[in-house]
């Protein structure tokens, strides 16, 4: 690439040559004198003063000098095409060595928290970097909606979509709303009639992770739910335990996230009133060397992050990679401008 030095040399010429071409030291381009040098005119001070002639004078000289600058614009822009400007990224192949599911239960029932829920899944991302993130939503059944990636700006863009999608108060002429069934149709099959299935939806969770276990590799589910389960024929496959029971075969570290919205709960149909949902939760997670916390705690996302912390902050080593990337559309935009503009004004003063 041309050498700083030498575009800023280039850069400072020009202005330079149109400072003494707007004074009229230096006309650019010649016009047309004659070798003996310029001729005296007798009695042409009257002409010169006249405010015409100086006007007329006043735009030649603004045109020598901005034609000066155009033309030394132009140089230094050909010399960096010339150079090949080019972009560097270093990257590397290095990620921390967490993986981690979002496990968001979208049912009705949990309209009002999963608001809450998303925005503290969000605070939890702004902490990673280079963790592998999963966002898994599931009511019956469980709908994988970002798999895991270390694309920050995709899983918030999915935060979005599914706030977005759970912004509706339901009622009894309209349960569910057009987007949300839309965003979360893969959690609502034809022919199941429950709802909140947590223990399939902490299995399904649990089998997010790659097939391939990779031993320096921790795996963390975060499950949000308010654990008002509505299975009247039993078509549940797990239970709340016996997910965890998988999840911990798998070495998968539990961190539970409880809220709800206390109108919505009907203990005549999950069986457990909103404090037994609660207890039972958060009882089945410690159990299982988990972590519980309330959605409304403001400690919740530092008391995650800090145990995810402690399970496992090695990084795998991996190559470095550099990214070499050609970069010419400024100065090439520079020098196309300034070649345009320069045939304009030339033939306009030739017109």
């Amino acid at each position: 690439m041309v050498m700083t030095w030498l575009a800023w040399a280039l850069i400072g010429l020009g202005l330079l040559v149109g400072v003494l071409a707007a004074t009229g030291r230096i006309s650019w381009p010649p016009d047309g004198r004659g070798k003996d040098g310029p001729r005296r005119v007798a009695n042409s001070a009257v002409l010169l003063a006249s405010p015409l002639v100086r006007a007329r004078v006043r735009r030649r000289r603004f045109l020598h000098a901005l034609l000066a600058v155009l033309a030394v614009v132009g140089l230094v822009a050909a010399s960096l095409v010339a150079g090949r400007p080019v972009d560097r990224a270093v990257r590397s192949k290095a990620l921390a060595s967490r993986d981690i599911v979002l496990c968001l239960d979208v049912s009705t029932s949990m309209l009002s928290a999963d608001v809450e829920i998303l925005d503290t899944f969000g605070k939890l991302l702004d902490t990673f970097e280079g963790e592998r993130v999963a966002l898994v939503a599931w009511n019956t059944t469980a709908q994988t909606m970002v798999p895991l990636t270390d694309d920050y700006d995709l899983l918030r863009s999915q935060f979005e979509e599914a706030a977005d999608a759970l912004d509706f108060r339901p009622s009894h002429l309209n349960p569910m709303s057009d987007k949300y069934i839309t965003t979360f149709s893969g959690t609502m099959p034809q022919g199941v009639r429950a709802s909140s299935l947590i223990g399939d939806g902490l299995a399904s969770c649990s089998l997010a992770f790659d097939n391939n276990k990779v031993e320096d590799r921790s795996r963390s589910i975060v499950l949000a739910s308010d654990n008002q389960v509505v299975d009247p024929l039993n078509q549940q496959i797990y239970s709340l335990n016996e997910a965890a029971d998988l999840a911990s075969q798998e070495d998968i570290r539990l961190f539970s996230l409880f809220g709800s919205d206390p109108s919505t709960v009907d203990p005549s149909l999950t069986g457990m009133t909103l404090q037994q949902a609660r207890d039972n939760l958060r009882s089945v997670t410690e159990n299982h060397s988990g972590f519980f916390y309330e959605v409304d705690d403001p400690d919740a996302v530092e008391g995650i992050v800090k145990e995810l912390e402690s399970d496992q902050a090695t990084v795998l080593e991996g190559d470095t990679e550099v990214r070499v990337t050609d970069v010419p559309q400024t100065p090439a935009a520079y020098l196309v401008v300034a070649v345009a503009v320069l045939l304009v004004l030339t033939a306009w003063r030739r017109a």
